[in-house]
């Protein structure tokens, strides 16, 4: 059996502390990175035909995914807190169907809008923080007037 990693302890003990001390915003951004390396670790284990690993990474995606719908305050929010619920339960749903079907693309279509809603959060923290500006955000994205099906009003799919 191969040694472990001497400074595993540590990575472990600034892991645990970049958490504890870490702001909201940074959570969130931190909540998006474990969804992604999950859904990557997913899509491997469909690679090698692991069916308990895809299941675990797939699970443990959707369990982050479940927090970020706890997040939103449905009752108080506006239409984009509920267009973001709902958007969450449709990348949740296809989980359920990446995991059943062993569907690899699916996770690809999860990951893309997992990584643009992170962008999105990860933008307004800096606006927040003065570090830009929304006008230097919407140069450096341009919107394209396509909206995501799981966001329009009339989607009973999602829930």
């Amino acid at each position: 059996m191969p040694p472990g990693n001497p400074y595993e302890k540590y990575i472990k003990q600034y892991q645990a502390s970049n958490i504890t001390t870490a702001t909201p915003e940074k959570l969130m951004i931190l909540l998006f990175d474990g969804a992604l390396q999950f859904l990557q670790k997913a899509k491997i284990a469909i690679a090698e035909n692991n069916l308990k690993e895809r299941a675990e990474n797939i699970e443990g995606a959707r369990k982050i995914i479940r927090e970020l719908m706890r997040t939103i305050d449905l009752e108080n929010g506006n239409v984009v807190a509920k267009q973001l619920f709902r958007f969450y339960n449709k990348m949740a749903i296809t989980l359920i169907r990446a995991n059943v079907e062993r569907d690899a693309l699916k996770i690809d279509e999860v990951i893309t809008d997992m990584m643009n809603i992170r962008w999105g959060f990860q933008k307004a923290i800096e606006i927040k923080n003065g570090i830009t500006t929304v006008e230097e955000v919407m140069k450096e994205r341009p919107q394209d007037n396509i909206q995501h099906p799981a966001l329009r009003e009339d989607n009973n799919d999602a829930g």
